[in-house]
């Protein structure tokens, strides 16, 4: 009896590694939506009504836990994001202090994009988080689009469209409600719940786009 017990326990802590492993790695068009940023560039915002935003990118950072270890294990995944500082004032970092290195106190930036990979689960989640914008989606990052609009002085095409993950949050006029995403610029436009729309104009990686 122990040892039929103990084959069970074996084959329930192997079998929740198994797994495909491109379901492990990030797809080519995974990749992609990372590609256009580069740690240091500094990208501008200008809104239909003349107000500007500024953000600066930080870090790229990854997580992987390829292999469950021991019965209380950490379920594989493989992660993926981009931290931001907003300029000229930061208000939307936040910190943590380092006991290991005799309580420093560490600032964490926000986190601007991030993708998170489950393969036991096959399933892939896409996180955009600015401001006081959140969502995640297990599909694609927004529903996509391949026709082209104008927003503000600028056309995109190929976007994806994504909404607040918690639309009973967007209270205020000032609170973002829609975000505009391309492969070509990354966060590429944005709207308020009061229709103020900021879009991309320049980036220290791209020429001066309008």
């Amino acid at each position: 009896m122990k040892q039929y017990l103990f084959i069970i326990l074996i084959v329930l802590i192997s079998g929740c590694c198994s797994y495909d492993q491109k379901d492990f790695d990030f797809s080519k068009d995974e990749l992609n939506h990372f590609s256009v940023y580069n740690i240091g560039d500094t990208i501008y915002f200008e809104s239909n009504l003349g107000d500007m935003d500024t953000i600066t990118i930080v870090d790229f950072k990854t997580v992987k836990h390829e292999n469950c270890r021991g019965i209380i294990a950490h379920k594989p995944m493989n992660g993926k994001w981009i931290s931001i500082k907003h300029l000229p004032v930061d208000q939307w970092h936040g910190t943590t202090q380092d006991m290991t290195k005799n309580g420093k106190i560490e600032i964490d930036y926000a986190t601007l994009f991030w993708i998170s990979k489950f393969p036991t689960d096959t399933e892939t989640i896409y996180n955009i988080e600015f401001k006081d914008f959140y969502t995640a989606s297990d599909t694609a990052i927004g529903e996509f689009h391949a026709d082209t609009i104008p927003l503000n002085n600028l056309k995109i095409s190929r976007y994806y469209l994504v909404k607040h993950g918690y639309p009973e949050r967007i209270t205020e006029p000032q609170n973002i409600a829609t975000i505009y995403w391309t492969d070509q610029y990354g966060l590429t436009a944005y709207k308020s719940k009061a229709g103020e729309t900021w879009t991309i104009r320049k980036s220290t990686n791209h020429k001066v786009l309008h």
